[in-house]
């Protein structure tokens, strides 16, 4: 994940990375040998351009997706947006040309024939079974180059790799609360602090909530909850941009009903926000998300009637 973060950090708005594939042909293979893992079983590919290729599956962040196109991209809230490896913006579920240096997905898509006969019977998550039929298998084995590459990677990993660390793991959080959230406890610190930190709050928040079910004293963590709502609502009061706002709005569901005065502070600063957010969907004739707004603006009123 160190490369991932290298690039995404690059962009603050960057909210996800599109990796692309490289698809990975049969190497001549009838039958399915199991003795042997897939990544010896299958060392040649396509060339990198290859149209397949083309696609990309993309890690993202979930707090920024508004909606879901399908498998291999999501749609983000205003302001977020995803970027490929050298930082340019994707506008859908391509990368052309295709960029692989730094990051790829190795996608085993034919293997043996044998085994995408059986792939063929047992049909994908996503596509029908006629999909995986024999103009499908001969289009995709593609055997062009040899790419053994990955197996490098396995040996180092296995030569570092530890069980996660799960000792202590409360005392960890609560650092980390302690660390994102200790301007906000004090009465000086600058509004400046507040501004675009609309997802740390809500993630530190969301901690809070889960260590508060996991302790047999929960005033600590309800504590910092309570101190995470008031930062919320300190970053609403800043200027929130768009995206900070269909932030707090997706959370909503899960703030209302806390046991904190600061809540009725929230649900009346949405209240407020949500007009001049209407108003912008308005104004660009986005009428689908200015019927959702208006109908959260309706469920908020009757909630606090």
């Amino acid at each position: 994940m160190n490369i991932v973060d290298e690039i995404l950090s690059q962009d603050p708005n960057a909210a996800g990375l599109g990796i692309n594939w490289h698809c990975f042909g049969s190497n001549g293979q009838e039958t399915a040998d199991y003795s042997r893992g897939v990544l010896e079983r299958f060392t040649c590919r396509a060339p990198s351009d290859f149209d397949t290729n083309k696609h990309v599956k993309t890690i993202t962040n979930p707090r920024t997706i508004n909606f879901i196109y399908n498998s291999h991209f999501v749609g983000y809230f205003e302001g977020f947006y995803f970027i490929n490896e050298i930082g340019d913006i994707l506008q859908g579920p391509f990368n052309n040309p295709v960029t692989s240096k730094k990051i790829v997905i190795n996608h085993y898509y034919c293997k043996s024939r044998e085994e995408y006969a059986a792939r063929n019977v047992r049909g994908d998550v996503s596509l029908p079974k006629a999909n995986f039929n024999e103009e499908g298998f001969n289009y995709n084995n593609r055997n062009d180059e040899f790419d053994d590459g990955i197996l490098k990677y396995r040996e180092t990993r296995a030569k570092v790799f530890q069980l996660p660390d799960k000792s202590h793991t409360d005392e960890r959080l609560f650092a980390a609360l302690a660390t994102n959230l200790s301007p906000a406890l004090l009465p000086n610190t600058p509004q400046e602090f507040y501004a675009g930190k609309m997802e740390t709050f809500l993630t530190c928040r969301a901690v809070a909530a889960y260590l508060r079910t996991k302790l047999i004293d929960e005033a600590p963590a309800k504590f910092f909850e309570e101190t995470s709502l008031n930062a919320i609502l300190r970053s609403v009061a800043s200027g929130a941009s768009m995206a900070d706002a269909r932030l707090l709005l997706s959370e909503l569901p899960n703030l209302l009903s806390l046991p904190y005065p600061v809540v009725g502070e929230l649900r009346e600063a949405c209240l407020n926000i949500i007009p001049q957010m209407m108003n912008v969907m308005r104004l660009n004739n986005r009428w689908m998300d200015y019927v959702e707004l208006d109908y959260i603006q309706r469920l908020l009123k009757n909630f606090r009637e």
